[in-house]
């Protein structure tokens, strides 16, 4: 079975239809607002970003104002689990490495919302996209390295 964030990706690139020559706007990057202590899984779309035969290896999330469960890669898109553990706007800044040995790095804001969340979802231990083996995680073939548990 194939995981993909359901209506939560972004793309990391200005779509062709808003490129103006000669502008070179600042990319503002927005899921939709969340609640206090709701958790979710997002997305980053880098398919504008890469080249023809380049994939991402690796990717990293960090957030101060919630706690990243898993990041995982699905082709071009980079998901994350985050649950909110603190109100007002966020910031994501997520980080990729390429097989051309490019990095990338965006930032994506959120808003959390003070009222706390009706239901608190359970907290998956596990990308959707990983298979376990015992001690061992083996993910699908996405592109995304053999990991250890």
């Amino acid at each position: 079975m194939m995981h993909t964030p359901c209506r939560r990706i972004v793309r990391a690139d200005v779509p062709p239809a808003f490129r103006v020559r000669g502008i070179n706007a600042p990319l503002l990057l927005c899921w939709p607002n969340a609640a206090l202590g709701s958790g979710a899984d997002y997305g980053v779309d880098f398919s504008g970003l890469l080249d023809r035969g380049e994939r991402i290896v690796a990717a990293e999330a960090q957030c101060d104002g919630a706690s990243i469960a898993w990041v995982s890669m699905f082709g071009p898109v980079v998901a994350l689990w985050t649950q909110w553990s603190a109100s007002g706007p966020q910031q994501v800044m997520i980080s990729v490495r390429t097989s051309f040995d490019v990095t990338l790095d965006t930032s994506v804001s959120i808003v959390v919302r003070p009222a706390p969340s009706l239901i608190t979802p359970a907290v998956p231990a596990y990308a959707p996209n990983a298979f376990l083996l015992g001690a061992a995680i083996v993910p699908d073939a996405s592109g995304t390295p053999l990991i250890f548990g």
